[in-house]
């Protein structure tokens, strides 16, 4: 009996020491394939990663450096690596401590912190050239020239307002020797308009170079009043579209007959007049409209639209004719010419009253033909009505002369 219990004891042990084997085997095989999975590593650049410089602000300017890098991150935990590249979940910075350096230029090893410990960091470049001076500050005006001297040719500055007129710079000690002025940074190459905007500052050499340097404000509101080149020209009414049948020409009057136009001097130096295109199309009867005038490209005119009457000339329109059925050319008579008519017209009525007069001897020569002998009283009357004629016609001749003499 004894026996039989120690046999099924061993048969118990030993298959408890199997499973126990297999259960050990087991895990370390799971382990094992684990440590084979995990030694992948996974690797991600971070770019334009800001650099934070601890230095004393108070005391001290720096210049000269970069103030982003590039940063390799690497580690077997794909999970953390992506927190860290990404900018609104990353912990690490990168840092360079120039709190016990003295003023000058100097190499600056940079340092990447708060990095998780499964992330590994190397930044591009490593190190970080500064340049150390003595903090200084000063006023400076701002200077417009150079709007002046980026007026188009024959356009002139009125007025230029900036504001604020004074700017506060702050830099090195050795730098603020440098700057000669402030000026206002644009990229404006020709200026011919007024312009009312806000334009960044920079502090510049002699030379027009921008130095290092903190201003505030950054920024300046300029008002630029702008006159043009002007002339006066006129204006010129031109026919457009078919007339209607019939129409022969069309009479255009212009409520405004000049503008004024504003612009570069070359281009105005081209234009004498400006066009009013009229179109005729179907306008049988005085009309009235109202045109737009136009500029020429890059020209500016004070007149914008011009009302025109429209009057219509008729091919068959009666010009006049006189008693006879003549065509009446509408012409008026001169005043020479008036008066030559008169003259004409006393003289026929001179010679009217001539042959008037001679008539009663021509009766008389007449009535006395059974004799065929004039009486002496009949001779002398003919005698004086042929002297009045005479005289008659010197005085119409005299005066046909002084008057062709006057013309």
């Amino acid at each position: 009996m004894l026996r039989k219990k120690k046999k099924s004891n061993i048969i118990y042990g030993l298959l408890a020491l199997f499973f126990s084997l297999v259960l050990f085997f087991n895990a370390n095989v799971s382990n094992f394939q684990s440590n084979i999975a995990s030694s992948e590593t996974f690797d991600e650049t971070v770019q334009d990663v800001p650099v934070s410089i601890d230095y004393d602000s108070d005391e001290y300017y720096i210049q000269g450096y970069e103030d982003t890098v590039d940063v390799t991150l690497s580690g077997v935990n794909r999970v953390q690596l992506n927190a860290e590249a990404n900018e609104e979940t990353r912990n690490f910075e990168v840092v360079a401590d120039l709190t016990d350096l003295e003023e000058g230029t100097h190499d600056v090893p940079l340092e990447v912190e708060n990095l998780s410990n499964s992330v590994d960091a190397q930044v591009e470049p490593d190190t970080l050239t500064v340049t150390i001076e003595k903090k200084v500050t000063k006023n400076f005006q701002i200077d417009p020239q150079d709007f002046e001297d980026n007026l188009q040719d024959g356009f002139e500055l009125e007025d230029a307002t900036v504001t604020p007129q004074e700017v506060e710079v702050t830099s090195g000690e050795q730098t603020m020797e440098e700057i000669a002025n402030v000026i206002i940074s644009s990229d404006l190459d020709t200026i011919n308009e007024s312009i009312s905007d806000s334009f960044p500052l920079q502090a510049v050499n002699e030379n027009g170079e921008e130095l290092s340097a903190s201003l505030s404000p950054q920024t300046a509101e300029v008002q630029l009043d702008v006159s043009a080149p002007d002339k006066e020209v006129s204006l010129t009414p031109t026919q457009t579209g078919d007339a209607a049948d019939g129409i022969s020409d069309f009479d255009f009057q212009l409520s405004e007959n000049s503008a004024t136009i504003t612009g570069a001097q070359d281009l105005l130096d081209d234009v004498d007049s400006l066009e009013v295109p009229v179109d005729v199309t179907d306008i049988t009867e005085p009309t009235t409209r109202n045109v737009n005038v136009q500029a020429p490209a890059q020209l500016r005119s004070d007149v914008d639209t011009v009302t025109v009457n429209i009057t219509p000339v008729f091919e068959n329109s009666d010009t006049g004719t006189g008693e006879n059925g003549g065509a009446d050319t509408g012409t008026q008579p001169s005043a020479d010419e008036g008066n030559e008519n008169t003259e004409n017209t006393e003289t026929e009525e001179t010679n009217t009253a001539t042959d008037e007069d001679a008539s009663p001897p021509v009766e008389e020569e007449t009535t006395t033909e059974e004799t065929q002998e004039p009486t002496e009283e009949t001779q002398e009357q003919t005698e004086a009505t042929q002297q009045q004629q005479d005289s008659a016609d010197e005085e119409v001749g005299a005066q046909e002369n002084e008057e062709e003499t006057e013309r």
